[in-house]
């Protein structure tokens, strides 16, 4: 089973592929109550993500590529969000729910784009001879993280939520992605490269105090948390990394 999980107070939404295809599923924090909402066989939705009212965005291919589509905790009054050429990916909600974030390749690259959670006002945000994507707001609204290759290999970047100041966080030499902010935005978590595993890291914003959260432990991933989780608390596999403030990406 490959999982992407997200959680609200009462339910958490993920990705399986427990009937086949990967689809969007939701159960209660316990695992009970497991819920296919897409249930469909003939293509993949991955990348769910909670609006603070309890919409989930999704990516589906029901149209031979990537596109973002809204649903009701249910699986019902499915709209669909984006329509363009080119595939449209990885969906998160601003905090106050209006503006959602997303990857898509339109200008010729991966870049961040942001829009209306209707589909209104779609415009890139990040642009770049190397791109980016992969990003989610910090709790304050304020910054973005990133990945993106501007210097010629995978890093971690923040900017300004309107794409503007974009600086790099994690060193030279060290390819990293999927990162997370803090509760307070003064760190980020996130995955990198050690050897031949994938292991959390924590980094203070301003690109110091680099710490590996996975010692021994190999192919842990980053999750982004913020307020899909109650009180911006992580959801977490591992107990020890619960404590440090640590969203797990578990497959």
């Amino acid at each position: 089973m490959n999982q992407e999980q997200r959680m609200t107070s009462s339910r958490i939404v993920f990705v399986s592929t427990t009937a086949g295809e990967m689809d969007i599923w939701t159960m209660r924090p316990d695992g009970s109550d497991r819920r296919n909402l897409t249930q469909t066989p003939d293509w993949e939705e991955d990348h769910p993500a909670w609006s603070p009212d309890g919409m989930i965005a999704f990516c589906s291919r029901r149209h031979g590529k990537g596109e973002i589509y809204l649903m009701d905790p249910e699986g019902n009054s499915l709209s669909r969000v984006t329509e363009n050429d080119l595939p449209d990916l990885r969906p998160h909600f601003s905090w106050d729910g209006q503006t959602i974030l997303f990857a898509s390749d339109r200008t010729g690259q991966a870049d961040i784009h942001a829009m209306g959670r209707d589909g209104s006002d779609q415009r890139p945000l990040e642009a770049s001879d190397a791109g980016g994507d992969d990003s989610a707001f910090s709790p304050d609204g304020q910054w973005l993280p990133c990945t993106s290759q501007r210097d010629g290999e995978t890093a971690i970047y923040i900017m300004r939520a309107d794409g503007t100041q974009a600086r790099r966080v994690t060193p030279e030499g060290f390819v990293s992605w999927q990162a997370s902010f803090s509760p307070d935005a003064s760190q980020l978590v996130f995955t990198a490269h050690v050897g031949d595993t994938l292991q959390l890291h924590r980094i203070n914003a301003d690109g110091s105090g680099l710490v590996n959260l996975s010692g021994e432990h190999a192919d842990e991933f980053a999750a982004t948390g913020g307020r899909n989780c109650p009180r911006n608390r992580p959801l977490c596999a591992n107990p020890h990394r619960a404590q440090q403030g640590v969203s797990i990406h578990a497959r």
